[in-house]
């Protein structure tokens, strides 16, 4: 592989990185903070059922919608295929699926008796979240990476000013706050509809029953994957709910808001990774490739990790009301999580790469009855920290199976001695902050030395590919 296409692979993937971080930015971490608004507004219970709502969204839109938004990024890269088709048969998925559940309204109280009252705006949120979902890997797939930035600062904005309107001016609670979801998908939706002019894909409405079929092909098998991976991600929020009550759940749910400021800075990396993988996908040096970005995304997330986790006191302090402080609990082990779905998320994108998503499932589910045996096990021991840690081991499981598994497509080369030294450095890191050990900053210093020493090469490497990237835009 030359040099030339080396270097133009690796700065077209900082350029995706960049352009997603504007869109990142603007749609997760400015609103992240306006959680003080949250808490200081919403009760504990209120905001329970606005974070069930959104958790139930994910977890039954790849069975309504046959994960068809996958497909849809997937195919819309490819070249030869008919855009039109490609775009009208994800559409046509959502409209249906959407139906289904609005003929389902009369029968809401005894399928979902916490959302019932609010069954209809479930709908509506479901509606709005895959159109904006589908609209989204579609600008992706055509290329307009920054039209996709640029709808992520305008739904910034579009919440903001909402949140602001309905909540502080308006007073209108939890209505307003989801009121404020809507408008949220509404205005970026309508601005990659028209200025990306995807209204021109939309017709003639008519499916592509060939296509379909390959679409299908591709998305299907990553139905159990999607589900399972909603289901290692939310069933802690569900089973607080059956076994501490609402309001609880509406604490672990602001919990995540630290942690979502970390997932939000590495979502940008992979959404931009995905597109990477794909496109390099079986060329001869793919193996070192994939490898050396493996190990830049890992040693910045383990240092990512120690840093929130030493700052959790102060962050919760400045983000959370007083009703919600004794969330600050849940956030290192849940922070830890994060690191364990990001190198799993980024190995995923090579199955992706490579078709064969079939293996997915395997791992996810396999990671998800773990969730689900250690959640029951340690919320009745532990409280609600059980199901922080419980979701931390479930991802860990995920990605250790998937590391395994990856090595029959493409050599990911790891060194397991300074992974086992570094991982436990930050669960136990982790561990001192959440029960609050005695001398827990001078100990999390300690781990996070001993996590850099024994990284020291990968950190080393890093930094100097950084420096090169800058380089070769500065001479462009």
């Amino acid at each position: 592989m030359s040099n030339e296409k080396t270097n133009k692979r690796i700065k077209d993937l900082s350029r995706d990185t960049g352009l997603f971080a504007i869109s990142t930015f603007g749609s997760k971490i400015l609103v992240f903070l306006l959680t003080p608004l949250y808490t200081s507004i919403l009760a504990t219970e209120e905001y329970g059922i606005a974070d069930l709502i959104t958790a139930t969204v994910n977890l039954v839109y790849p069975i309504l919608t046959l994960a068809i938004a996958e497909a849809t990024l997937r195919y819309s890269i490819e070249k030869n295929e008919n855009k039109n088709k490609v775009f009208v048969n994800s559409i046509w998925f959502i409209v249906i699926s959407t139906l289904l559940l609005l003929a389902l309204t009369p029968a809401s109280k005894h399928i979902y008796d916490e959302i019932a009252d609010y069954w209809l705006v479930f709908v509506g949120i479901y509606l709005l979240t895959n159109i904006h979902q589908v609209l989204s890997n579609f600008i992706k797939g055509l290329g307009q990476t920054k039209l996709f930035a640029i709808q992520g600062l305008v739904q910034t904005l579009s919440i903001i000013a909402c949140n602001i309107l309905f909540l502080v001016v308006f007073k209108w609670g939890l209505k307003g706050y989801l009121l404020s979801i809507y408008v949220g998908y509404i205005v970026p939706s309508l601005l990659m509809f028209f200025f990306g002019k995807t209204y021109k894909y939309l017709f003639p409405l008519s499916i592509d029953w060939g296509l379909l079929k390959q679409m299908l092909h591709y998305c299907i098998p990553m139905i159990p994957t999607l589900v399972a991976w909603a289901i290692n991600t939310n069933i802690d929020k569900f089973m607080i709910i059956g076994m501490c009550g609402l309001g609880e759940s509406g604490i672990y749910g602001v919990a995540h808001k630290i942690p979502t400021l970390m997932t939000s800075v590495l979502s940008v990396f992979t959404q931009a990774w995905l597109l990477s993988a794909i496109n390099s996908f079986g060329d001869s040096d793919e193996s070192e490739y994939y490898t050396n970005v493996y190990k830049a995304l890992n040693i910045v997330s383990v240092l990512g990790c120690f840093a929130i986790i030493f700052m959790t006191k102060f962050l919760s302090g400045f983000l959370f009301a007083k009703d919600y402080y004794i969330a600050w609990q849940y956030v290192p082990f849940l922070t830890v999580s994060v690191l364990f779905s990001s190198n799993g998320g980024f190995i995923s994108s090579i199955f992706k790469a490579a078709k064969k998503t079939n293996s997915l499932f395997y791992t996810v589910l396999i990671g998800s009855v773990v969730n689900v045996i250690l959640n029951y096990v340690l919320i009745n021991l532990l409280g609600t920290v059980g199901a922080a840690i419980s979701t931390m081991v479930g991802f860990l499981v995920i990605w250790l199976f998937r590391i395994i598994m990856v090595q029959r497509i493409v050599k990911v080369k790891i060194s397991v001695v300074s992974t086992i030294v570094t991982y436990l450095s930050l669960i136990a890191a982790a561990a001192v902050m959440c029960f609050n050990i005695s001398y827990c900053y001078v100990i999390i210093s300690i781990l996070c030395i001993i996590s850099i020493v024994v990284n020291y090469r990968d950190i080393k490497s890093s930094v100097s590919s950084v420096g090169r990237i800058i380089k070769s835009f500065g001479n462009h």
